[in-house]
């Protein structure tokens, strides 16, 4: 299976950021009939409906050592994150024919993916995961203060292939649904298939979120692959629920989905805040599902971020510390 391209070719400014103005009937705009860049504005009141996890789990509690990561978190059970009009949005953007012509990717591990999205492109997928709101919460679930990593990163979204392969993603619908009572499972080549194979992440913490209707799915969990070779499966039970974890140390996959007619989840990479925690980030699982010339670019300015804000951690602390010195000397 050959791999996407990786150098974004040339095009006209006004391809990248212009946005579609929606259909003049606002009816017409909230139904399928749209797909493009959303207009609606993320509000924390109408877009999320979280309800805290019932379980957290510890590194050390998955038998893996505590100091593998920043902090001692494994990851959550699934919990409920976005609400139906928040995913409405989210897959708006993502089935866009912009979107599946610019910006579907695959490799050895994942047939198909949809990622590096700017926010012109998709400008509620970035609001969303950078928002206030949902960054508070996902650090509540991690225990740590976090950030998102890279903007390149937002978004990163793991799509099932069924017969119709990559062409038939336009073909799916923008509000998820269940699959009519009777519907029979039609064999593809994908069958036998992970979404996302065995692998541990780039980043230090991820949050993952369903975004297909789940009522009749079997299967289609998030797996993780523990030390003692145990397997455990995570999946939430309803369409907006998510999975925290920091799955930059546990070997995990995306399995693939049953009864139903698709399986869409998308996620968000978040680092440490504080400038004294470990960054574990790198970008070696991302080198062949991008277009380099936009990822390079985003890393290096990202990283020398991170750098800037550790030197001025150490400088704060150490001209701390000689005041501090001075004035015991002083004393003394």
């Amino acid at each position: 299976m050959a791999p996407s391209i990786l150098v974004q070719p040339p095009v006209e400014p006004s391809t990248t950021t212009a946005a579609p103005a929606p259909p003049a009937n606002d009816d017409y705009y909230l139904s399928n009939a749209y797909r493009g860049p959303s207009k609606v504005k993320f509000d924390p009141s109408i877009h999320l409906s979280f309800t805290p996890w019932q379980g957290r789990y510890t590194l050390s509690d998955l038998g893996l050592p505590a100091s593998a990561g920043a902090n001692d978190f494994g990851t959550t059970e699934p919990f409920q994150l976005a609400s139906p009009a928040a995913v409405l949005e989210l897959r708006r953007e993502l089935l866009q024919e912009s979107t599946l012509k610019k910006r579907l990717h695959w490799w050895h591990r994942s047939p198909a993916c949809l990622r590096g999205y700017t926010a012109a492109e998709a400008p509620f997928i970035h609001q969303f995961w950078t928002s206030p709101e949902v960054i508070e919460i996902v650090s509540e679930a991690a225990g740590i203060q976090l950030e998102v990593c890279l903007p390149y990163e937002i978004g990163h979204t793991n799509v099932q292939l069924g017969p119709g392969g990559r062409a038939g993603l336009k073909d799916l619908p923008v509000t998820p649904a269940p699959v009519p009572p009777g519907w029979q499972e039609r064999r593809s080549d994908y069958d036998d298939v992970n979404v996302d194979d065995w692998h541990v992440d780039s980043f230090p913490y991820t949050c993952v979120l369903m975004l297909s209707n789940t009522d009749r799915m079997v299967g289609g969990e998030t797996a993780l692959r523990l030390p003692g070779g145990e397997i455990r499966k995570l999946r939430g039970p309803t369409t907006g629920s998510c999975v925290m974890m920091q799955g930059r140390h546990m070997p995990h996959a995306a399995l693939r989905a049953w009864n139903t007619g698709e399986r869409i989840t998308m996620t968000c990479p978040y680092r440490p805040k504080h400038p004294a925690l470990r960054d574990d980030t790198e970008i070696t699982n991302s080198l062949q599902l991008s277009y380099l010339n936009e990822l390079f670019g985003q890393f290096a300015l990202e990283r020398f971020r991170v750098l800037q804000k550790k030197s001025e951690y150490m400088i704060g602390e150490l001209e701390n510390g000689k005041k501090e010195a001075w004035h015991w000397i002083r004393w003394e």
